[in-house]
């Protein structure tokens, strides 16, 4: 009887575990520290960053989470490629960063290099596969995520 215990515990565990993993790779992964340390994370590894301006009581923000930010293909490709911060704008942080960015209109998505050099702001709602050719010709023209990890995102 306990090691008919042990197995079903077990079982549950390990399904749990697959569970959490796979949803982890179905909603887009923000980054959860401090601005600093998000900024320090990007330079050491070389990715362009995502600043996710949002707020609780912003219905279009809402709407990016549940249509976008939880699309399993666009979160595969952020989380491989970039690196994503969520910026309260209610925050005290969050309003340091809005004035630094002058960002006026939620949702807004500000796009930039490793080294935190903006490269575009994108206002408003925007539907996952819009954001990933958007994101695209952002890479095409500015080289954000070059060639190895491009290439490596379209083999896998």
């Amino acid at each position: 009887m306990k090691k008919l215990t042990i197995l079903a515990l077990a079982i549950s565990l390990f399904t749990l575990g697959a569970w959490t993993s796979e949803k982890d790779v179905n909603t887009v992964k923000f980054y959860s520290g401090t601005y600093d340390n998000f900024l320090r994370s990007a330079k050491k590894q070389h990715k362009p960053i995502i600043l996710d301006f949002w707020a609780s009581w912003c219905g279009p923000c809402k709407k990016m989470d549940r249509e976008t930010f939880s699309n399993p293909d666009l979160a595969e490709y952020l989380n491989e490629n970039y690196l994503v911060y969520r910026v309260n704008i209610d925050s005290e942080d969050g309003k340091a960063i809005i004035e630094r960015f002058g960002v006026k209109e939620f949702p807004t998505l500000l796009v930039a290099d490793y080294k935190g050099n903006e490269v575009t702001k994108l206002k408003g709602f925007y539907y996952p596969n819009y954001l990933t050719k958007t994101l695209d010709g952002l890479d095409e023209s500015h080289r954000l995520l070059g060639s190895s990890k491009k290439e490596q995102y379209v083999m896998n």
